[in-house]
Formats: C-alpha cells, sequence, structure tokens
C-alpha cells in the first residue's frame, strides 16, 4: 500500500508503508511543518503498516534532530510493538519514548 500523507495542526498523519521509496514525500511534508510557527511536531504512525525500514527510520530521526535546533518539540505517537522495537535495534530508542511503557 502506497503511503498517504496528511499534515494538519501541527500533525503529520502517515498510513501506508513508510519505507525508502516515499521518503522524499515525508521529507517534503517535514519541511513544511520544521516552517510551520508552531512549537511542536507530532509524526502519527498509528496507521502504518507494522514493519518500518531503516530509511525509515533515519528519516525520521533526521526530522527529530531538525525540529529539535529549531527549538520545536518533536514526538512520534502511534507506533506498534514492532516499530518500536525496530527504533530501539537501530539505536532510536529516545524516539520511542513517550510510547514505552
Amino acid at each position: 500500500m502506497a503511503l498517504d500523507i496528511v499534515v494538519k495542526d501541527g500533525v503529520m498523519f502517515l498510513s501506508g508503508r513508510l519505507v525508502g521509496r516515499e521518503l522524499l514525500r515525508v521529507r517534503d511534508a517535514g519541511k513544511v511543518l520544521l516552517d510551520h510557527p508552531d512549537q511542536e511536531i507530532v509524526v502519527d504512525l498509528s496507521q502504518t503498516d507494522r514493519v518500518i525500514d531503516i530509511a525509515g527510520i533515519q528519516m525520521l530521526a533526521a526530522f527529530s534532530r531538525s525540529a529539535r535546533t529549531r527549538g520545536k518539540r518533536f514526538q512520534l505517537i502511534g507506533l506498534n510493538k514492532i516499530q518500536i522495537d525496530a527504533f530501539k535495534l537501530a539505536g532510536f530508542e529516545s524516539l520511542t519514548d513517550a510510547n514505552s511503557g
């Protein structure tokens, strides 16, 4: 299933497959959020496929770093256990802190 991206009120809603060939579109949507004056950026992964590849993880980590350098709070929501485990294995466990527990 192709990735669908909706940006609304400082939240990026993703549905479908978050994999390499779709990431340019996610990056472009992320730039819109980074340029918006809101102080918080939320990425909702609740409607994405269960599996996320390393390119998707790295892109979200870079998005998080860019947000922080601009003084914005970045949060991933809606992660499933497989995605949380993938972030941990890739060394980006801090991105899942709000979803652990």
